[in-house]
């Protein structure tokens, strides 16, 4: 049906296109207010670097966030929807995307849903300053994930330092138990060409290459290819393709026991580091790199699609007419073919998809109720508002 904008007659599709346009120039404007919305996170979250949109890759430094111009109009209008956003913000200014990573570039978007993402753009220089050499810290490659800051008041640290003397004190006499009961085993097999599981342990490491050397055995490989093979036989990561080694260093390790029981201890750390990532909600893939030299690099890359539960409320509750639920079912069947996909890529749960499913449901039955009329323009404007925010 013919709708009259000014002096001219359009459709309906193109009336709502212009509306929604109208609106989204609006909410980047007021924004973009000295004194917006913008402006005070700015204040509040001097460390960040703030922008508007939702396009990623974009942006230099690894402090970078862009916010939709739907969610600043949110926190503008609605309190309960600046404190919500706000307390997001704290624990975005808290996570460090870079450490243990070698990133050019990164940064966080607040889509148009109110969902939240993470991109990065990394690369290597000489300094290699994105490797974690073992011998530098304890639980090694666990310093390769991303972790919160967290703040704490002073007492809290202070009994924090004794407890991690108090483990520290329990880590050093299970150390000690462990190299002992690994050299008591190696000298129970000894002259039967048993290798040593030692799960990634420096102490068993240690004392099966002591072991070795002192019986003058070692395991020895004709070729890099056959080296290889056998690697891929012991550790997932090399299996599946996810490891990628230096082949200056494979044919090191073919003649140097150490540096083939490092190699063997980078991919054992490995493969648990993917185990326990592989049941996270969002864990899309990991890539492992060792170098000439046999430092490690580790990336890994998460990613998630939920269901905003708030919004899809709110435009239950605004349509007015069948026509109006029809087009929030459209979008709600939309968001649960979404969820139902994130689930199968690991993007989400099944508690996201029972969301949608719910959600549906809940609209259906509104929609019985409601009047199979035209809307009324308070109506229609209540509604184009509602689908936008």
């Amino acid at each position: 049906m013919p709708v009259r904008i000014g002096a001219s007659y359009v459709s309906e599709a193109a009336a709502e296109f212009a509306k929604a346009r109208q609106k989204e120039r609006e909410d980047t404007e007021a924004a973009k207010k000295k004194d917006g919305v913008l402006s005070e996170l700015q204040g509040k979250f001097s460390g960040l670097k703030f922008s508007i949109g939702t396009k990623p890759f974009s942006g230099m430094g690894t402090n970078n966030v862009a916010i939709s111009p739907k969610i600043l109009k949110q926190m503008e209008q609605d309190p309960e929807k600046r404190l919500e956003y706000e307390a997001l913000l704290y624990d975005v200014s808290n996570t460090d995307l870079v450490k243990g990573r070698n990133l050019k570039s990164a940064g966080w978007i607040i889509d148009d849903k109110g969902g939240l993402s993470a991109w990065s753009i990394s690369g290597q220089d000489s300094k290699n300053q994105s490797s974690v050499k073992r011998s530098d810290k304890k639980n090694w490659w666990q310093e390769i994930l991303p972790k919160a800051k967290k703040k704490k008041s002073s007492m809290k640290e202070l009994q924090e330092k004794r407890q991690e003397k108090q483990r520290e004190k329990e880590e050093s006499e299970l150390l000690l138990h462990r190299q002992t009961e690994a050299e008591l085993m190696l000298r129970g097999h000894a002259g039967r060409g048993v290798e040593a599981a030692y799960q990634g342990n420096p102490s068993l490491s240690k004392a099966y290459l002591q072991h070795g050397k002192a019986l003058g055995e070692s395991k020895a490989f004709g070729s890099t290819k056959e080296f290889y093979g056998y690697l891929q036989e012991k550790f997932t990561v090399a299996r599946e393709g996810i490891a990628s080694i230096s082949s200056k260093y494979l044919r090191a390790c073919l003649t140097d026991e150490e540096k083939r029981l490092k190699l063997f201890e980078n991919l054992r750390a490995a493969d648990e580091m993917l185990e326990s990532r592989k049941g996270e909600v969002g864990f899309q893939g990991m890539r492992v790199s060792i170098d000439e030299d046999g430092e490690m690099t580790v990336e890994s890359s998460k990613s998630t699609v939920t269901i905003n539960e708030g919004k899809s409320m709110r435009q239950i509750a605004a349509a007015a007419t069948k026509g109006d639920m029809q087009a929030v079912l459209a979008r709600l069947q939309q968001d649960l073919q979404e969820v139902e996909d994130g689930l199968k890529q690991n993007m989400c749960d099944e508690a996201e998809v029972e969301k949608a499913k719910k959600l549906i449901e809940q609209a259906k039955q509104r929609m019985a109720k409601l009047p199979d009329r035209a809307p009324t323009p308070e109506e229609q404007n209540a509604m184009a508002v509602n689908m936008l925010i």
